[in-house]
């Protein structure tokens, strides 16, 4: 009876993951020989051996372009991104920006120059012509 614990025991052992191939399922989505070939990398010592498992964590939440897209740009029911050329005054100083895209029968003066946040309409545009070229 005490060999056959022993031998579940050394069952469930073997099963457990290593740090290498848990390193490697967060780094590869389905399995392939990029993934096998960086376990056996890993086991060897040849890469990730300062990586700590938090940083990948941290790596994994980092900023994509679904998120980027997501942002909320002007505050209320609207959302999304803001119009940088439309900047919404009071008492001469600029306090926000309206969305991007145009209301029905709403005109403007400028062609639009779109960005997630307010924030980045700070930032130069890549236009000669039109948006932010200061």
């Amino acid at each position: 009876m005490i060999s056959l614990i022993n031998i579940l025991k050394e069952i469930l052992e073997e099963e457990k993951r290593d740090r290498c191939l848990r390193i490697a399922d967060r780094k590869f989505d389905k399995p392939s020989a990029y993934k096998s070939g960086a376990v056996v990398r890993c086991r060897q010592g040849k890469i990730w051996k300062d990586l700590k498992e938090e940083e990948l964590i941290k790596e994994k939440t980092k900023e994509t372009l679904r998120t980027w897209f997501k942002r909320k740009g002007t505050p209320g029911k609207t959302g999304g991104w803001v119009d940088c050329n439309a900047p919404i005054k009071k008492d001469g100083k600029t306090v926000g920006y309206k969305p991007c895209g145009r209301q029905k029968g709403e005109k403007r003066a400028k062609y639009p120059s779109c960005r997630p946040t307010p924030a980045q309409c700070k930032t130069p545009g890549k236009g000669t012509k039109w948006g932010k070229t200061k």
